[in-house]
């Protein structure tokens, strides 16, 4: 498996997962991806080549998310269901959520996320509201949801 590093700045690099000492070094906002996690259609893996990929491909691809790392807090870990929607949703919104935490997920949206999912499904992943129901990130999805945001805002600050 390869792992990827992302740090405030676009500072990426890759890591031998969660052992690796650059991760304790890794003051947060910080995310540990898994880049080879992402199945295409030939199945022959992503093209990752020597340069570990920038935090907008890690975000528009469906890698899996490993561990978050907000700013002067301890590293977490994501669990399986947290990963599972994260990677089931589309780059567009994957995007949205990461520009706006609280943004907020249509039935049909929610089903994708969630892999059709029931729209009364109980999870820590999300929180739904209102007539027609609404939902939003909630629990370890969107705290790393909060992390990337935080690492696209540091990042769109620097360019």
């Amino acid at each position: 498996m390869t792992f990827v590093l992302l740090t405030a700045g676009d500072h990426r690099r890759f890591v031998d997962g969660t052992d690796d000492p650059n991760l304790a070094e890794a003051a947060g906002p910080a995310v540990l991806i898994a880049v080879d996690s992402a199945a295409d259609d030939s199945n022959s893996g992503p093209d990752i080549g020597t340069e570990a990929p920038s935090l907008n491909a890690c975000i528009d691809a469906p890698y899996r998310p490993l561990a978050y790392r907000e700013s002067g807090a301890d590293w977490s870990d994501i669990d399986f269901e947290a990963a599972d929607h994260w990677v089931q949703m589309g780059p567009e919104l994957r995007r949205r959520l990461v520009e706006d935490q609280l943004a907020t997920l249509a039935v049909g949206e929610f089903k994708v996320a969630t892999n059709n999912g029931s729209a009364s499904i109980i999870t820590n992943n999300w929180v739904y509201s209102g007539s027609p129901r609404t939902y939003r990130a909630a629990g370890r999805l969107r705290e790393l949801i909060t992390v990337l945001g935080e690492l696209t805002r540091k990042a769109d600050q620097r360019a």
